[in-house]
C-alpha cells in the first residue's frame, strides 16, 4: 500500500475524480495562479519505484489547464522510449473549460517517431507524440504513463515549475526504494527536507510543491534553471547493459565510463603508420597536436550514432579510422588514440555543452553530461580539442564548451577540470569607420572590424555556412544602417588559441544624414556601440543580475563632413565606471574632419539585486550617449 501525505492524498483524489467523473474545471483556479501564467499545473505526480540496481518503474500523471495561447505548447503530449525505457502505457484526455471530455487517446493513437535526424544517423530512441488542437480557452489536458527502466545510470530529475509562465497548484515526486538501497539526491531551492516514511521492506521519499504562482522574469536575471526548485536523483550502485557501477564520487563515475572505453583506443597498423608519417619529423609537441588535429578535421565528420549503451560507449578507433565518421565521444576517443601513438599525453573529457547550458554541480557526482571533447597535455599546459568541429583551431573552445567544469577521464577514474575562460582581453570587437558625407547627406565609407575570441564565433559560422550573396545580406542587416549597400566584403582569419577574424567592407548609404535647412543631423547610434535603456521598476528587485560574458568593444569613426559645418552644441565626451563595466567616448572636429572614439567594457559576474539601480543608471548613461543625434550648423 502507498503511504501518502495529506496534500498528496488530496491530489490523488482530485486526479481520480477528474479521470473517473467530473473533469478539471478552470473556474477552480485562484487569481494568484492565473497572473502571468500560460498554464497551471493542477496536479502533477511522478512516482518512481526502484526495485533493484537495474530495475525501476515510473508512473507519471498530470493535469494541466491552458489559460491562453502562450500555454498551448503544454497541451502537446510527448514521451520517449528506448532500450532502457520500456513504455508500457499512455493515456491522455482533452477537456473543455467545464470539465467535459472532448477527446481521449491511448498509446496507439499517438505518432511514433524515431529520433534519427538532426545529425543523428542511427538511434534506438523513439518518441510518441500527439497534438491536441483546441483554442477555446481555458481548456485542460490530462496525461498518464507507465515506464519500466532497465538500468539506473540516469534517474529522472524533478522540476515542478520548469518555466516562468507555469503556475503550480500541486506537484509532487515520490520515490520508493528497497531497504538498504542508497538513494542519492540533491535539493535546489527546496525548503526543508523530503518526507520520509519507513515501510516494511523499504523507504518512501516525498517532495511537494503547492500554490506557486508564475514568475515575471526580470532583466539580466540568471537563467531560470539556476533559480528554479528542482531535485536531482542519482543511484549509489547501479547496473546498465550488464556494466556495474557506483556513483559516490567523480572517480566512481570516471571508472564506470572507463570500463565502457577500455580497449577502444587501439589503432590499426595503417593508422599508426600514418601518425608517424605526419609527426615523426616534428620536435615541438604543440605542432604535432596541431597536425594531428587538422588530420582529424580533414578526414572525419560528425555523425550521431546512439544505439543502446552506445549513448555512452564510443565506437573504437579502428572503426572511426575506416569509416571516417563518429559521434562526439567516438571522435574524441579517436583523437586521443592518435595523440597517444605520437607519444603525447591526452585524455577524453565529458562535458555539458551548450551556450546556455547550466553549470554542472561539482558537489554531486552523477551523470550531468551531454558531450565529449579531448585534451592534450604539454608540460603544464592543456590543449583543448573540440573533435566534432572542422573549423576550430587547436586549443580553442567556443561558447559551446568554454568556461565550465568537466570530467576528465584519467587513470584513476575521473577528476573535475575547468575549460578555458575568455575575458575582455580575448573577446574583442574593434571597429574603424572611415568615410565622407556628401552635400546631400549620403555616406561613402570603408569599415574594418576585428572579431576576437567569443565575439567571432557567430561570424565564423556565417562565413562557413552561407553563400556569398546571403552572407552579404546578413552583414548589411547586422550593420544597422538603413538603405546600406555593401560594395565589397572580405575576410581574413587568424587561427590560434584565441582565433581572430578581420572583416573589411566598402559601404554606402543614401540619406545617411538628414539635411534640413542649414542643419546636418547625424545619427550616432549607427556608428558606435549601442546599449538599450533600462527601467528601474516599481517593485524592489528580487533576482540577482547576471552578465554572462566579459568583452570589449571599441569604435573609431573618422568622417569628412561637407565644408563649413560646426557643432550646434558640445560634442560627446564622457567617461563612466561601474562594477559591471566601463564606458568612454571622445569627439573632436578639426576643420571638416569629425573623429569619434568609443570604448565599452563589460565584466562577467553575478551581482546582488540591491545593485539593480546602479546597473540601470550605468546602462542608461551609455544609452543616452549612443542614442543621441549630432547636429551641425552650416556657417
Amino acid at each position: 500500500m502507498n503511504l501518502l501525505k495529506p496534500g498528496l492524498f488530496l491530489t490523488a483524489v482530485m486526479l481520480w475524480l477528474w479521470t473517473n467523473g467530473q473533469g478539471p474545471v478552470a473556474e477552480g483556479i485562484v487569481d494568484s495562479l492565473r497572473k502571468d501564467a500560460g498554464m497551471v499545473k493542477r496536479s502533477d505526480i511522478t512516482e518512481i519505484d526502484i526495485e533493484s540496481p537495474r530495475k525501476a518503474k515510473i508512473h507519471r500523471k498530470y493535469v494541466y489547464t491552458i489559460l491562453n495561447s502562450t500555454g498551448d505548447g503544454y497541451a502537446d503530449i510527448s514521451t520517449f522510449y528506448d532500450k532502457f525505457n520500456d513504455l508500457a502505457d499512455v493515456t491522455a484526455i482533452l477537456y473543455d473549460a467545464n470539465g467535459k471530455v472532448i477527446k481521449k487517446i491511448r498509446k496507439n493513437d499517438m505518432e511514433d517517431w524515431s529520433m534519427t535526424g538532426s545529425g543523428i544517423l542511427m538511434t534506438d530512441s523513439r518518441i510518441r507524440l500527439y497534438h491536441f488542437s483546441w483554442r477555446s480557452y481555458p481548456y485542460s489536458v490530462s496525461f498518464e504513463e507507465e515506464k519500466q527502466m532497465n538500468g539506473l545510470f540516469n534517474l529522472p530529475d524533478w522540476r515542478p515549475q520548469q518555466f516562468h509562465d507555469v503556475a503550480v497548484e500541486s506537484s509532487s515526486l515520490v520515490v520508493r526504494v528497497p531497504a538498504g538501497y542508497p538513494l542519492r539526491y540533491k535539493q535546489y531551492h527546496y525548503p526543508g527536507q523530503p518526507e520520509r516514511v519507513e515501510q516494511k521492506g523499504g523507504m518512501t521519499y516525498t517532495w511537494e510543491m503547492h500554490d506557486r504562482p508564475a514568475a515575471n522574469p526580470e532583466p539580466f536575471a540568471p537563467a531560470w534553471f539556476r533559480t528554479e526548485t528542482s531535485i536531482q536523483l542519482a543511484p549509489g550502485d547501479f547496473e546498465e547493459a550488464g556494466y556495474k557501477g557506483r556513483l559516490y564520487s567523480w572517480a566512481d563515475l570516471g571508472k564506470f565510463i572507463g570500463d565502457l572505453y577500455r580497449g577502444r583506443d587501439q589503432l590499426p597498423p595503417e593508422a599508426r603508420a600514418k601518425v608517424h608519417q605526419l609527426v615523426d619529423g616534428l620536435k615541438d609537441d604543440r605542432e604535432k597536436i596541431a597536425v594531428l588535429y587538422r588530420y582529424l578535421q580533414q578526414n572525419t565528420h560528425y555523425v550521431g550514432i546512439e544505439l543502446g549503451i552506445g549513448g555512452w560507449q564510443p565506437f573504437d578507433a579502428t572503426y572511426v579510422y575506416n569509416k571516417r565518421y563518429g559521434d562526439c565521444k567516438a571522435l574524441a576517443n579517436y583523437m586521443v588514440a592518435l595523440l597517444k601513438e605520437a607519444g603525447i599525453r591526452s585524455w577524453n573529457v565529458l562535458i555539458r555543452a551548450g551556450q546556455v547550458a547550466p553549470a554542472i554541480d561539482t558537489g554531486f557526482a552523477c551523470n550531468q553530461f551531454n558531450h565529449a571533447i579531448a585534451v592534450a597535455i604539454v608540460g603544464s599546459d592543456s590543449i583543448w580539442l573540440e573533435c566534432t568541429s572542422q573549423l576550430l583551431p587547436p586549443g580553442y573552445l567556443g561558447s559551446f564548451t568554454a568556461d565550465r567544469d568537466a570530467l576528465l577521464l584519467d587513470d584513476d577514474g575521473g577528476r573535475i577540470v575547468h575549460t578555458p575562460v575568455y575575458g575582455w582581453k580575448e573577446n574583442r570587437l574593434d571597429r574603424t569607420v572611415q568615410g565622407t558625407i556628401s552635400d546631400d547627406g549620403a555616406l561613402q565609407a570603408s569599415m574594418q572590424t576585428g572579431y576576437g575570441g567569443l565575439e567571432q564565433d557567430a561570424l565564423q559560422v556565417q562565413i562557413d555556412r552561407l553563400p556569398g550573396p546571403e552572407l552579404t545580406r546578413q552583414r548589411q542587416q547586422n550593420i544597422g544602417i538603413s538603405n546600406c549597400t555593401i560594395a565589397a566584403l572580405d575576410y581574413r582569419a587568424t587561427a590560434g588559441p584565441v582565433p581572430f577574424i578581420e572583416e573589411t567592407m566598402r559601404l554606402s548609404a543614401d540619406h545617411f544624414t538628414t539635411i534640413s535647412g542649414n542643419r546636418l543631423i547625424l545619427p550616432l547610434d549607427a556608428l558606435i556601440k549601442q546599449s538599450e535603456g533600462l527601467r528601474e521598476g516599481a517593485q524592489p528587485r528580487k533576482d540577482e543580475m547576471e552578465l554572462s560574458t566579459s568583452y570589449e568593444e571599441t569604435d573609431s569613426v573618422l568622417l569628412q563632413l561637407p565644408h563649413g559645418y560646426v557643432p550646434e552644441g558640445a560634442l560627446p565626451s564622457a567617461r563612466y565606471m561601474a562594477d559591471f563595466g566601463s564606458y568612454r567616448i571622445q569627439s573632436t572636429l578639426t576643420g571638416d574632419s569629425l573623429v569619434i572614439t568609443c570604448l565599452f567594457r563589460q565584466y562577467k559576474g553575478i551581482y546582488p539585486a540591491d545593485d539593480w539601480s546602479k546597473m540601470v543608471h550605468f546602462f542608461n548613461l551609455i544609452n543616452q550617449e549612443d542614442d543621441r543625434q549630432l547636429v551641425f550648423i552650416k556657417q
